[in-house]
């Protein structure tokens, strides 16, 4: 057998073969046997110039992933199967390879990036506020609200806060000024002053500020987000009284 050509071929292949669990060496070993013809693993061995316990381990090796087959016993021969049969054996490889890498990685990071694309920042005009304000009271049944500007508690708002009440946690944060009547049964407290207002759950924040004397909002239902805006509302809860 030529050593060159074989040797500049496999320079060429083996790079790729590695991503299939296979080395130079195994490679050279099966284009000697496709060449060469069938032989023991003595006769590898000592025409191929690799030490028995290396050869036999190779050989083991490419037998299990269907490149050699073997033949008889003491002594074993060893034989390549044919070209066609090997490229339909690795085009399998592939192929199973490759679902192995779309099962572990791709779908896991589709699935972050798809959780992550459904985390949004909103500005919201004065004309939908006060939708907002419902939707995210009406989402969940942990409630944080601050509210430093009256006017946000309209009746059907104070209404719906008193309601869900009875089957949440809700806790109300009054600036001290405030003089609001019929809470009967919302953990209220009151604080000196604060900054803007808001509502928070466990899955999103609305902050509400105040501009030109129009309340507007900002929601998110980013994660780090509500988990910042709610570490701050305990702090406050902590100061009021």
């Amino acid at each position: 057998m030529e050593d060159n050509p074989v040797d500049e071929l496999l320079s060429r292949v083996s790079r790729f073969a590695s991503i299939l669990g296979i080395s130079r060496t195994d490679l050279k070993i099966y284009s000697f046997l496709l060449l060469e013809g069938q032989m023991s693993a003595r006769e590898l061995s000592e025409k191929m110039g690799i030490s028995y316990t290396k050869i036999y381990t190779i050989l083991g090796k490419l037998e299990e992933k269907g490149w050699i087959r073997r033949i008889g016993k003491k002594p074993a021969f060893y034989e390549a199967i044919p070209l066609r049969d090997l490229w339909a054996n690795v085009k399998k490889t592939i192929e199973v390879k490759i679902n192995e890498f779309e099962k572990d990685f791709i779908e896991p990071l589709s699935s972050m990036l798809s959780t992550s694309s459904t985390y949004s920042i909103t500005m919201i005009p004065p004309s939908k506020l006060k939708s907002t304000i419902f939707e995210i009271l009406d989402s969940s049944n942990k409630i944080m609200i601050a509210v430093s500007f009256p006017e946000i508690l309209e009746t059907d708002i104070l209404e719906l806060i008193k309601v869900k009440s009875y089957n949440s946690d809700i806790k109300l944060i009054l600036q001290n000024d405030m003089q609001i009547n019929n809470l009967s049964g919302v953990n209220t407290r009151k604080l000196q002053s604060m900054f803007g207002s808001g509502i928070i759950t466990s899955s999103a924040v609305l902050l509400i500020i105040k501009n030109a004397d129009k309340l507007s909002g900002l929601f998110s239902n980013h994660k780090y987000i509500v988990d910042i805006a709610s570490v701050y509302f305990n702090h406050l809860w902590e100061q009021a009284k």
